[in-house]
């Protein structure tokens, strides 16, 4: 099992504690969905909210679309530090990739027959 520390987005409404991540079997969704990672500049409109939704797979997948859309219109555009929510969102995404196709291999051996 994976236990590599990824970044994550913190935040609380209504007094519900939410924390947005990608991992592995999120972003395997997000594709088997129909997220297409290497057009998300050609998609301006849906790109960031599809970004959005995607995080919460990992741990809030039981949160309907009508509560997410809440959310993100609640969300503000920048946090403390003048970071864009889209763009922390597509740099986690982007992480994630990185690590998804430079992860350590198995350690059994295999061949062809």
């Amino acid at each position: 099992m994976d236990k590599r520390e990824r970044k994550k987005i913190k935040f609380s409404v209504d007094g519900v504690d939410y924390t947005l991540e990608y991992t592995v079997a999120s972003v395997r969704k997000m594709e088997r969905d129909g997220f297409n990672f290497n057009k998300m500049e050609d998609n301006i409109v849906n790109a960031p909210y599809d970004l959005f939704s995607g995080a919460f797979i990992a741990r809030h997948n039981y949160v309907p679309a009508t509560e997410r859309d809440r959310l993100y219109e609640l969300l503000v555009n920048e946090n403390e530090e003048g970071q864009n929510l889209v763009e922390c969102l597509a740099d986690m995404l982007k992480d994630e990739l990185e690590w998804i196709v430079s992860k350590p291999s198995g350690n059994v051996t295999w061949a062809m027959a």
